[in-house]
């Protein structure tokens, strides 16, 4: 009996040792799982507490530079209705949205912003220029009004198998095709007095939807319609010219130089390359002129293109492209991580990096947005120099390398090194800044050739050197790329050559070299200026005959 209950008491004692390791060993599990809970609540709260005081630090930082970061900063002030250009009928309605959308209230809003010249439109439609030796960086050989005038006359019904017809050298052949170009051109006349009286108000400030949640998604309608404007006023300034119609094809050229700057202030890198394709069509008539535009023409002409300062311009639109477009968008991406395949181009390996990127702390977004506006501060400051008024084809270059080599590491390394949006978002410096400074370098020029052709109006010959028109232009503007005067000489048929150096920061002689896309800004060669044809200087006598 002694015995059975000490077996029963030992066998009692095993089952309540046994169902107490049993209990231990099924709450140590739940207590891994909540320590590893409560590591990752410490992690999180951590990482997005040092990413929240690294980003405020930064801001701070910057601030006390006078460089905001707030999206809001960059935005221009609204003007009175009244005082502002863009608020004209013809373009108005092309910002007309049904409130808090960006959907238009009439559906014709582009139709009727573009819609004013369709024998024009059928006409353009039907042109292909042929490609021509080009002995001017800018300009391309005059306006071939005897194809414009076919264009026209035909409605844009083959039209095309003109163009590889030279022009005529009759020139009753081309005041006869200016006029029929002008008469096509006519159906533009009421929209052109429109957008000409407009230009004098005081103000140019299109209602952009700053404010839209994507900022990638905002809408700029308006782009098209002023490129479309400048392309019919350009092509109506040259037929004035072929008619030596002078004061109306001048009074067209300051309507183009106002419609390049009618966006200048728009925090929009795209804006601000569309600005100088517009001012490549009032160079092209200025060119076209030389020989025909009297003096107070050329001073004119002059003045309003040594103010153009597209380095401040690119300047400003790329500090607000770090805000508005950089941080803009990594803090819509924060709100909607599904929209991180869209962004990222699609394809398979887009929606994990996505997926992790939605579990991620909010700190790590404040992380991607301090390296992204470092990176992008280091970059522009190496390749746009505003005090010095100096453009950095090698800096520039080197950091589209940086960039590229940065685009092409693995996810992982970017992801947790925080330089997801770095390598999706920043822009290409180089191709920026390279059409920033040959737009540059072509308003000085043109300012230049207006002073060089008021000395051969005065002398009769253009000048040994540049330092004879100390009288004639206030500064003459050095070579944005490298700080030293432009090249200029004197050529044996009595012209001139004048150009920078070019993107290679090579002087190649005067030397132009096409690449297989003229609308491309050349890397190699020179960026030069040369008057169109000698006989341009013939239309009327200089003051010393």
């Amino acid at each position: 009996m002694i015995e059975e209950n000490v077996e029963e008491k030992t066998v009692g004692h095993e089952d309540s040792s046994g169902s107490f390791r049993g209990w231990l060993r099924s709450w140590r599990y739940f207590i891994w799982l909540l320590a590893g809970l409560v590591l990752i609540a410490l992690f999180y709260t951590e990482e997005n507490w040092r990413g929240k005081r690294a980003w405020q630090k930064y801001k701070r930082q910057m601030a006390a530079r006078g460089e905001p970061l707030d999206p809001l900063s960059v935005v221009p002030p609204q003007v009175p209705m009244s005082e502002n250009f863009a608020m004209t009928p013809l373009l108005a309605p092309l910002f007309e949205f049904l409130p808090g959308t960006q959907k238009w209230r009439s559906t014709n809003a582009m139709a009727l912003a573009q819609g004013f010249a369709p024998a024009y439109d059928a006409a353009s439609r039907a042109i292909t220029l042929p490609k021509r030796p080009r002995s001017n960086s800018w300009v391309v050989a005059r306006t071939d009004l005897t194809l414009w005038a076919a264009a026209f006359q035909s409605k844009g019904k083959a039209a095309a198998l003109q163009t590889n017809v030279p022009a005529p050298a009759d020139p009753n052949a081309v005041q006869q095709a200016a006029e029929a170009v002008l008469a096509g051109l006519s159906e533009c006349d009421p929209a052109i007095d429109e957008i000409r009286a407009a230009s004098q108000r005081p103000f140019s400030r299109f209602d952009i939807k700053y404010d839209e949640d994507d900022p990638a998604g905002i809408l700029l309608p308006h782009l098209g319609a002023m490129q479309h404007l400048c392309r019919i006023v350009q092509l109506r300034a040259a037929a004035e010219l072929a008619l030596g119609r002078t004061d109306d094809a001048a009074n067209d050229v300051n309507l183009l130089l106002y419609l390049t700057d009618a966006s200048r202030e728009e925090p929009i890198m795209i804006s601000q390359l569309q600005r100088m394709e517009e001012l490549r069509l009032a160079i092209q008539t200025i060119a076209e002129g030389l020989g025909q535009w009297s003096e107070p023409q050329l001073r004119m002409f002059q003045q309003r293109l040594l103010r153009f300062n597209f380095c401040a311009d690119m300047k400003r639109s790329l500090d607000a492209e770090r805000v508005f477009f950089g941080g803009g968008v990594i803090d819509y991406l924060q709100r909607n991580p599904g929209m991180y395949s869209a962004l990222a181009g699609g394809g398979n390996n887009a929606d994990f990096p996505g997926a992790l990127l939605a579990a991620a702390p909010s700190g790590w977004f404040g992380f991607e947005k301090l390296n992204y506006c470092r990176l992008f501060d280091d970059y522009r400051m190496r390749g746009l120099d505003l005090a010095n008024r100096r453009i950095s084809p090698a800096a520039s270059q080197e950091a589209d390398t940086r960039v590229k080599e940065l685009a092409g590491k693995s996810w992982p390394v970017l992801l947790f090194r925080h330089r997801v949006f770095c390598a999706m978002l920043m822009p290409g410096f180089s191709g920026a800044l390279r059409k920033t400074a040959f737009a540059q370098t072509g308003a000085d020029t043109a300012a230049i050739a207006c002073a060089l052709e008021l000395h051969r109006i005065a002398h009769g010959e253009f000048p040994e050197s540049l330092d004879a028109l100390a009288s004639l232009i206030p500064k003459i503007p050095a070579d944005i790329l490298t700080g030293q005067p432009l090249k200029y000489r004197r050529t044996p048929d009595g012209r001139y050559v004048l150009y920078s150096v070019g993107w290679n920061e090579k002087d190649d002689g005067g030397i132009i070299v096409l690449t297989k896309n003229e609308g491309d800004i050349p890397m190699e060669g020179d960026w030069v200026w040369r008057t169109l044809e000698a006989k341009s200087h013939l239309n009327r006598p200089s003051a010393a005959e």
